[in-house]
């Protein structure tokens, strides 16, 4: 009999993505995945491998909503919390395997109720309040940034987990070692694009008198407006709405300019490219700001953040950067140490039933 995962992920890039790329070597292995999401999640668009077997639960989030909004966050909770149970008890698998965010927190409950194991994994370098909850039931917590949970026996450092064409990117040793000037830049806001970006960066690239080469993703449904941004700037632009290809364009990069998703810091790292990282003002307990500063902190990185002076700031540091390859080329190298190179294998090492020859399923 087939032996089944259960892997839950819903939402963002940041917690689909990784889930994404773990399933694909489950999968690999000839386990069965039960994907649990919800209809509006990025998973569906990004779930294409027919061997994932996709079921919805209604949930939404709590934190930060309106009272009637923490009401009916509660409720539909409580819901999806016995959605979780019924799939874990009709579907049967050897473990639950949660990427955070508030779906996930119902279904590790309803397994741990229902005797399963739980495994979870954490994106960013401060836990979201899902996952603080989700790691009191898991059996191992799988983090990306090391201290983000308190040392224990059941706490690894793992990286995200990525897909293996990242291994092929050129490395910075070489990359940059013919390279008298920077010219290749991409830039990007994460999975939905950055409007901060369509609107600020193209003025401030403008400004530049190196000769430059841009691929910019936009996002969906901003493509033309951006287009026109830089029809009347001296550049060289490429405008993406969205691409599945993100090696090919970290390989093309000299230097990126980007949001700092826990997923595109890994990304670069394992890409061993220089960048800039503009945190994302808003996101929860500033989690992105923690995380660039991870890679300032050891000068893999330069981190600006959306203010009145970003501008300003923006134009100074590239002027400085494409014209110091020897500095841009330090960070590079940086930046391909600070995150495990092999985190789909550091996480199947770690979950034991993987290993076990014996069917342990509920009953």
């Amino acid at each position: 009999m087939t032996r089944k995962i259960l892997i839950v992920a819903s939402g963002t890039g940041g917690h689909v993505i990784p889930a994404l790329n773990i399933a694909e070597k489950f999968i690999a292995s000839n386990y069965k995945i039960i994907w649990i999401g919800t209809k509006r999640g990025i998973e569906n668009k990004l779930i294409t491998n027919k061997a994932i077997n996709l079921k919805y639960i209604n949930s939404t989030g709590i934190r930060g909503k309106s009272f009637i909004g923490k009401i009916i966050g509660l409720l539909n909770f409580i819901r999806a919390f016995f959605q979780c149970y019924i799939i874990i008890k009709k579907e049967k698998p050897i473990f639950i395997f949660g990427f955070g965010g508030y779906i996930s927190t119902s279904a590790s409950l309803a397994s741990f109720l229902c005797g399963v194991p739980v495994y979870l994994h954490e994106s960013n370098s401060v836990p979201g309040t899902a996952n603080k909850i989700n790691h009191i039931v898991s059996k191992k917590t799988f983090e990306t940034f090391p201290n983000t949970f308190s040392k224990n026996n059941k706490t690894v450092l793992s990286g995200n987990p990525l897909k293996s064409v990242f291994r092929d990117i050129e490395l910075p040793k070489y990359k940059y070692s013919n390279k008298t000037s920077i010219s290749n830049i991409l830039i990007f806001g994460g999975s939905q694009g950055a409007m901060y970006f369509n609107e600020n960066i193209p003025i401030c690239l403008s400004q530049l008198s190196v000769k430059l080469k841009v691929k910019h993703i936009c996002g969906l449904n901003n493509k033309l407006l951006l287009e026109k941004s830089y029809k009347h700037l001296n550049i060289d632009y490429q405008v993406i709405e969205f691409s599945f290809e993100m090696n090919k364009l970290y390989d093309w990069a000299d230097l990126v300019i980007s949001r700092s998703g826990s997923m595109t810091l890994s990304e670069i790292s394992a890409s061993g490219r220089a960048s800039i990282l503009i945190p994302y003002q808003y996101a929860t307990d500033n989690h992105q700001f923690i995380n660039a500063k991870y890679l300032e902190n050891y000068n893999a990185s330069i981190v600006i953040e959306e203010n009145e002076k970003f501008n300003d700031k923006l134009s100074t540091t590239l002027s400085d950067l494409v014209c110091n390859v020897p500095e841009v080329q330090s960070m590079a190298i940086n930046a391909k140490s600070l995150f495990p190179e092999d985190s789909s294998d550091i996480i199947l090492d770690n979950i034991s039933e993987l290993h076990e020859k014996y069917d342990n399923s509920t009953s």
